[in-house]
Parts: structure tokens; sequence; C-alpha cells
């Protein structure tokens, strides 16, 4: 048997919080044949247990705080290899990533986190507008600079903030991060986990949403193959808006069943997906 450490990533509010919610509630309610089973419980799961009580409410899933973030870990076992897995989320609130940006440190223990044998489930969302848009965008709009007229005085100066730097921006560099000195150079397998998929159209599949949403997180993804083995997954682990929603939710008599997971593996509600993906030998 083999022991795997796979670390949890991603800025606030990216989904890793309901993520964490749906799959503590499809690994202990067994509602669904999931390929990983829960192997042991270490420590407090009361953080758990609230927010799965949240999820299956169809209740908005509290998001970490800073002051209120702990360090969660679920140990679960490969059904088929016997092989067990250690999820770790070194920080659900996502804000020491942004500290970690600006300030160009980390902790201890967010090294160590990464110097055992696994691969990495990196957050991003669809819920939101990602970088606005680009000179690309904008070419058929420009006119020559004699022909416009701006008031230079009367644009506002305003202070640098980081939060001003794209998401992208911000992923790349958590990426690369773990490509240099303290933490050990090698290739791992990443699973980029769009969430919020439900808000979607169809036909589109993750990979092109990727290339097409977030450019440079994905040409960064294609050029660093000695350092990252890529898989993107779609996925909705709420089911749907609560708001616009909820009585479609409602109507689902197996709360695992909300879930959708749509990677190279097909469409499933299953939440293990990508995580036995990480945990199979190439």
């Amino acid at each position: 048997m083999t022991a795997l450490f796979h670390s949890i990533i991603g800025l606030p509010r990216s989904g890793k919080t309901t993520f964490l919610a749906a799959l503590w509630h499809q690994l202990e309610a067994g509602e669904i044949s999931t390929r990983l089973t829960l192997d042991k419980l270490v420590g407090d799961h009361s953080y758990l247990n609230d927010i799965a009580t949240a999820w299956r409410g169809f209740q908005e899933v509290p998001r970490t705080s800073r002051g209120a973030d702990a360090k969660v870990s679920i140990h679960v076992r490969d059904t088929l290899t016997g092989n067990t897995v250690e999820l770790y989320f070194p920080d659900l609130s996502g804000e020491s990533y942004e500290d970690q940006f600006v300030a160009r440190t980390c902790s201890t223990s967010y090294v160590d986190g990464f110097s055992e044998e696994g691969g990495i489930l990196l957050f991003v969302t669809a819920d939101k507008q990602q970088d606005g848009v680009t000179l690309l965008d904008l070419g058929p709009e420009l006119v020559a600079d004699a022909a416009i007229d701006i008031n230079v005085n009367a644009v506002a100066a305003t202070a640098w903030s980081h939060k001003d730097v794209p998401v992208q921006v911000r992923l790349v560099d958590l990426l690369q991060f773990l490509q240099h000195r303290p933490f050990q150079r090698r290739q791992r397998k990443l699973a980029v986990c769009v969430s919020a998929w439900d808000l979607i159209d169809g036909g589109i599949t993750p990979e092109t949403w990727l290339a097409r949403e977030l450019p440079l997180l994905n040409q960064f993804l294609l050029n660093n193959s000695e350092s990252f083995e890529v898989r993107i997954y779609g996925v909705s682990a709420q089911g749907g808006d609560l708001a616009g929603n909820l009585g479609d939710l409602i109507k689902v008599e197996v709360p695992s069943r909300r879930v959708l997971c749509l990677g190279p593996e097909g469409t499933k509600h299953d939440l293990t997906a990508p995580i036995i993906w990480m945990s199979e030998e190439n």
C-alpha cells in the first residue's frame, strides 16, 4: 500500500469550502458508490460536520475566515488499490496565498505539506468575471491619439493594491513558488477544478473554458509539463444557484446526486474523481 498526501489550494472564494462540504457528505453518507471511502477519523471533525450540515440544508456554505481557519485533513482509502490518501487543506480561507504573493514568504508547515508524495487540487471559479478585457478585445474600438480628448488632470490617482493584479497572474505565481527552493522540484499531478460549473452553458469543455478565460494560466501549464501533469475538471459541488435554482435542487432526493464533476472520465456525481486520478500510478 502507498500513502499519498494531496494538497488542495486556491485563492479566496474559489469554491474550496463548498467542495469540502459536499465531499465530506459523500464520504460519510454513502449514498452513491465511490471508489474512495473514509479510512479513519483523525482530529476534530466538527468543522467538517458543520459545513456539511449547511450544504445539505441548501444554505450558503460559510466562507472560511482567516481567524477561524483550521488545517483540515481527510483520510481516505482507495478500495481498488488499497492505497491510503490524506487530503490536506493548508489554508481554506485562501488569504495566506495572497500574503505569499505580496510578502514573498510562506510558513514552514505550508512547505512541509508539499514535501510528501502526492498531487494538488487547484481551485478556480467560473462564478465571476475573470480579468476583464484585453487590448485585443478593444482593438476595433481604438482610434488615433489625436482624436482622443482626455483630461489627464481629471483622472484620480489611486494607490496600487495586490488585489488589482489579475487572478491568473496570482495563480501562476502560486504555482511558480512550488518550482523553487525550499520546495522540492519534481513533477506533480495537478487537477484544476473549475467550480460553479453549473453556470457554464453546455457544449464547452473545462479545457476550452480554461484556455478562453485564463489563457495565461493555461499557457503556463502547457509549458511546464516537467513540473505539472495536468487534468482539468468542471465541478458543481452545490449543484446550482441557491437563489435561482433552489426548487430544482430540493427535488433531488439524494443529496449526493446534486453534485456534478465533469472530466476526462465523463460526467459523474462523484467528487472523488480528480482525487482518484491523482492517486493512480503513471
